[in-house]
């Protein structure tokens, strides 16, 4: 498990993929990422912080609780100054009872922001209740049932292509 990073490679058809960290295997076409969760419930937001920092030793990992700290992330990235940052994709992890907004007007603001790089929005929903989310818009490119495990994550992002909008199934272990 150590070693491990997110990479997004656009020239590719599976653009997110799990590479290793400094291997030793050359330049590697792609760029890091970094991964925001949206999250309330601070004891299931610590949960899964552990193992996407475990899972993933070399991405930066970013934690926001509201809807509204979410779109200021977005607009303080947006004006980064840091030209090496500027262009980092960004996989955003949010919770479906994100507080202070519902998840899908945190979408329609998230895709209002002129943000640099590339991003993906996975919806982490409760079991049973993607029918529910996909009747509204704008769609994420992905959901991921909870309760679940780093690799149903893992295939979650690597199914994202664009705005297919996959359904991941839960995974019976606790993500840990």
């Amino acid at each position: 498990m150590e070693g491990r990073i997110l990479w997004f490679d656009e020239s590719s058809p599976c653009p997110w993929r799990l590479a290793r960290a400094g291997g030793g295997q050359g330049v590697q076409a792609g760029r890091a990422a970094d991964v925001l969760l949206g999250d309330f419930d601070r004891p299931r937001a610590e949960v899964t912080i552990g193992a996407l920092r475990r899972g993933l030793p070399a991405n930066e990992i970013h934690e926001v609780r509201s809807g509204c700290e979410a779109l200021e992330f977005l607009r303080q990235r947006g004006r980064c100054p840091d030209p090496a940052r500027r262009h980092r994709p960004l996989l955003m992890l949010l919770d479906e009872e994100i507080s202070g907004m519902a998840c899908h007007s945190i979408l329609a603001s998230m895709m209002k922001l002129p943000l640099p790089g590339d991003r993906a929005v996975i919806l982490l929903v409760g079991a049973g209740r993607v029918a529910a989310h996909r009747q509204w818009h704008p769609a994420p490119d992905g959901y991921l049932e909870k309760p679940f495990a780093f690799s149903g994550l893992m295939a979650c992002i690597r199914s994202v292509r664009g705005r297919a909008s996959p359904v991941c199934a839960p995974v019976q272990e606790r993500l840990a």
